[in-house]
């Protein structure tokens, strides 16, 4: 009779490699896209149909719908936005400022902080708004 050699033993792990090479991919991508992605606060935005795209400027004040004010992302109160405000533009040629408010907020709330972003030496406020779709003329 003929014996035949008995069969390798079949691998019992997985191979790792090429799940690391994907989640190091994948964490190169997230790591590069973070970079350029800027935290916003979420607000819904009125439309304009002269809406115009300008330059960012550095210092960003936002309003949420709830009344919350925020300085790059920081939320103050509105005690402490003049304060803050003046620090960051001291000593600041470009003096421009983005305003960016809920179309839901009350406008007199605006006003107030538009107020205090020039008393404090803001020479130029835009207020950012969403262009309005051709169809919606």
């Amino acid at each position: 009779m003929l014996e035949f050699e008995k069969t390798a033993p079949k691998k019992r792990w997985l191979d790792l490699a090429p799940m690391i090479d994907v989640v190091f991919l994948l964490l190169i991508f997230f790591m590069l896209t973070s970079i350029y992605a800027k935290p916003m606060m979420p607000v819904s935005l009125p439309e304009s149909e002269t809406a115009a795209v300008q330059d960012e400027p550095d210092i960003t004040i936002g309003i949420t719908k709830t009344g919350e004010i925020s300085l790059n992302t920081r939320i103050l109160t509105i005690d402490q936005l003049s304060e803050k405000l003046s620090e960051l533009l001291s000593g600041r040629r470009d003096k421009a400022i983005r305003l960016i408010a809920d179309k839901q907020i009350h406008f007199g709330m605006v006003i107030t902080i538009m107020d205090i972003a020039r008393k404090t030496g803001a020479s130029n406020i835009a207020v950012v708004t969403e262009k309005k779709a051709a169809d919606e003329q």
